[in-house]
């Protein structure tokens, strides 16, 4: 036989089965998480676990687990795992913003002519941090190694994991929103001059007594509405007189 007619030889090398974070779905079944049904953003903290490597900033959040490295020097260095804890009040407290909608002079507004407030609330950034901190407690990735990842990098492997399979399994089902008035004549340090303070984000007002019902809640889309949300309150007493600190919590159900 000639040899241009053999066979070329060829090696085998080993491929992990982590190169792709696409869980591809079938009829006959697929190995996609099994997460919740229904999701309730609320005032909880998460918990979890990680290795940090301190010495090099590349392979930082590198690893779920307790990981012994060996070193040219045939020296070997124990990467202990750091507690972590997140507060899903933090979490809506970064994800949102709110601004005055009513564009008055507070010299020509009257007594019953009070501030329109507009909140926008990024709701897909919430359900995809909150999403990440369940897996990262459940260690649900802590066998997986950095260095067979293409991203070199275990947190942003979750988080490519969250947008491509779990994001899109999700709709707001529910956005609560909670105010309580404070009295600002009695206290200068909160109403000065005049000047309309900007309302606080504040955890301790959570009470099923200040839940607010007339509010108005603006999704992009019915089908698809975790884009950016709109909560539009009307300030119900005087601004000259009151000031008001809110909350809200988001429920989630899967489609």
């Amino acid at each position: 036989m000639k040899s241009n007619l053999t066979i070329k030889k060829y090696n085998i090398t080993k491929v992990n089965g982590v190169k792709s974070n696409k869980e591809v779905k079938s009829f006959f079944g697929s190995k996609l998480i099994d997460i919740e049904d229904v999701i309730y953003i609320n005032n909880i903290a998460i918990q979890y676990t990680e290795v940090v490597n301190k010495r090099d900033i590349k392979l930082d959040h590198y690893q779920n687990y307790s990981q012994e490295i060996k070193t040219g020097t045939g020296l070997s260095i124990l990467y202990p795992e750091t507690v972590f804890l997140k507060s899903l009040d933090d979490v809506k407290y970064e994800n949102h913003s709110i601004d005055v909608l009513t564009s008055k002079d507070p010299k020509n507004l009257t007594k019953n002519q009070n501030y329109e407030w507009v909140m926008n609330i990024n709701a897909k950034n919430i359900l995809r941090e909150y999403l990440f901190l369940r897996l990262k407690e459940s260690r649900v990735f802590k066998t997986v190694r950095s260095q067979d990842l293409i991203e070199r990098n275990i947190n942003t492997y979750i988080y490519n994991y969250i947008n491509e399979n779990l994001l899109n399994r999700y709709n707001i089902s529910d956005l609560s929103f909670y105010a309580e008035f404070f009295d600002v004549i009695n206290n200068s340090t909160i109403y000065q001059r005049q000047t309309l303070k900007t309302p606080n984000f504040n955890k301790t007002i959570f009470k099923p007594t200040n839940k607010i019902t007339n509010v108005s809640i603006i999704t992009p889309d019915y089908l698809s509405n975790l884009d950016t949300v709109q909560v539009k309150y009307n300030q119900t007493k005087d601004f000259k007189k009151y000031k008001y600190d809110y909350y809200y919590t988001i429920t989630y159900k899967k489609i």
